[in-house]
């Protein structure tokens, strides 16, 4: 599955394509300018949106791999202002209201949890979300039990996920932090 189709190269490479199933994985050496530069301006487009190193952009599981999930994540983060943030916190709740883990004890993430990101209004740099993209329908009275503790925090389920692949949107915001 992942060998690169032009030169068979295992586990090193991208996958381009639109669809699951539509998509061919390529190394480096194989793809073609066009993929190249579409790897570039979506790395340029990065910029300011996720945390990089020496290495690089730092894309989430999914865009990690999957060429059509960058451009989707970039195309969410920008309809909603918003850049990658980071937590030690286990469901980012704390973190989400406070600005920090405020629990010395801080363990469980709901059952929804999967694919889990957390985000930083590009606007005020507080953190805005806690972005899940679970497989399957989410019971939105589940989501906001899991937030009750926490006045400052609002739910939204939905269908808009850059992960795809089946995945519901689990939006948990600090809406006073939010940029739009």
């Amino acid at each position: 599955m992942y060998d690169c189709v032009g030169c068979e190269r295992p586990r090193q490479g991208l996958m381009f394509g639109s669809g699951m199933g539509e998509t061919k994985w390529l190394c480096v050496r194989c793809r073609s300018a066009d993929q190249k530069g579409l790897v570039s301006s979506l790395d340029e487009r990065a910029r300011g949106v996720l945390n990089r190193d020496a290495d690089g952009v730092h894309w989430p599981y999914g865009p990690n791999i999957y060429v059509q999930m960058r451009a989707d994540l970039l195309d969410w983060a920008e309809q909603h202002d918003l850049k990658s943030g980071n937590t030690g916190c286990s469901s980012g709740l704390h973190w989400l209201d406070k600005g920090r883990c405020a629990k010395r004890e801080c363990h469980g993430r709901p059952q929804f949890y999967d694919h889990t990101t957390t985000w930083l209004s590009r606007t005020t740099g507080s953190p805005a979300l806690v972005f899940n993209q679970p497989y399957g329908q989410v019971d939105q009275a589940k989501v906001w039990e899991s937030i009750s503790e926490y006045p400052s925090l609002t739910a939204e389920v939905g269908p808009e996920s850059w992960y795809g692949a089946g995945t519901t949107g689990v939006y948990i915001w600090n809406n006073g932090n939010r940029s739009r």
